[in-house]
Order: structure tokens, then sequence, then C-alpha cells
């Protein structure tokens, strides 16, 4: 009975979330005022990033990355932002946590009414600790992801990104990574 009951109101709610999401896509559409990359937009985001693969400065490693960001619009198109880094790399031995602050620039690209590639310039300072020793250093990021519009203050987005790590051990990574976020 109880499981009947949920399947109601879980239902009202994507019927609810759909109607919402088309009649917002429209809104997307018009642009002006309250556009995604408009001057004084402010744009809260969660990077998210998991990939396995090759890093230069060793083995193969599985990483996931979390990154909370505060991005605002000096003018049509043109970001500035800030960003704090979580992250843990699973590997061989004892696993790293890594936590960091960064600043970051960016430039938001229309493509056409609902989708935009948003590039990115970050440079951040990290400190990681393996368990059997620690270290600091500065790390440059370049993002590319592509945003879908979903609603006129939502979007989602993934796409490839480059990070440098500048330090003791100097290592690129590849990566695809993913964001969700809104804007005001």
């Amino acid at each position: 009975m109880k499981r009947n009951g949920m399947q109601w109101p879980a239902l009202a709610l994507v019927a609810g979330l759909i109607f919402t999401v088309e009649a917002s896509a429209q809104e997307v559409r018009r642009g002006g005022v309250g556009r995604f990359g408009s001057a004084g937009e402010i744009v809260l985001s969660s990077d998210l990033s998991g990939s396995i693969g090759y890093r230069s400065a060793g083995d193969g490693q599985f990483f996931i990355v979390l990154q909370p960001a505060g991005d605002y619009f000096l003018k049509e198109n043109l970001s500035l932002g800030g960003y704090v880094t979580l992250a843990t790399v699973f590997q061989e031995g004892p696993n790293a946590v890594q936590a960091g602050l960064g600043v970051r620039g960016g430039y938001n690209i229309w493509l056409n009414e609902t989708v935009s590639v948003w590039p990115r310039l970050g440079l951040g300072v990290n400190h990681e600790d393996y368990g059997i020793g620690d270290r600091t250093f500065l790390s440059i990021s370049l993002e590319a992801p592509f945003l879908v519009h979903l609603t006129s203050s939502f979007f989602i987005g993934a796409g490839p990104g480059l990070i440098t790590e500048l330090g003791d051990d100097t290592s690129a990574t590849l990566q695809v990574s993913t964001l969700l976020g809104g804007h005001f």
C-alpha cells in the first residue's frame, strides 16, 4: 500500500518538473537580462570529476575531485571566480587526500539558444597528504565545459580539462569534468 501511495506523488513531481523545464527553457531562448553570462550574474556551481587514467607523475590512478565554486560576470560573458578543491586519489598504498583554494577567469561563448561553452583558466594552491608524507603545490587548470541551460537559472555541463601541478613533483592530468550549477 505504501508503495502505491508513493508512486502518485513521485509521478506528479516528475510531471511538474517536465512542464517547468519546458516553460523555463523558453525563457532562456529569449536571452536578455538574467541570461547566463550577463553582466552582474552570480554563478554557483559544483564541479565533479572522476576518471581512471594515467597521471604523468605515477601509475594509473582513480581520482575524484569536488570543487564548489562561485563566479561573477564582470561584463557580458567575462567571469571571475574562486573555488575550493576537495579531492582523494585511490592508489596502491595509502590514499592521498587534497584540499586547496583557487581563482579563475572565464569567457562564456553561446553556441545556440540553450548551449554554451565556458572556457576557464584557474590558478590554485593545494595541500596533499599521502599518509606517509605531504606536499604543497601550485595548480594551473584549463577547462572547457559545454553547458546545457535547462532553465533560465539552472545548467549542467561536461567537458575536457587539463590540470598541471607545479611543485616538488610536477604532473599533468587530462580529464573530463562535469558540473552542475545555477545563476542569478
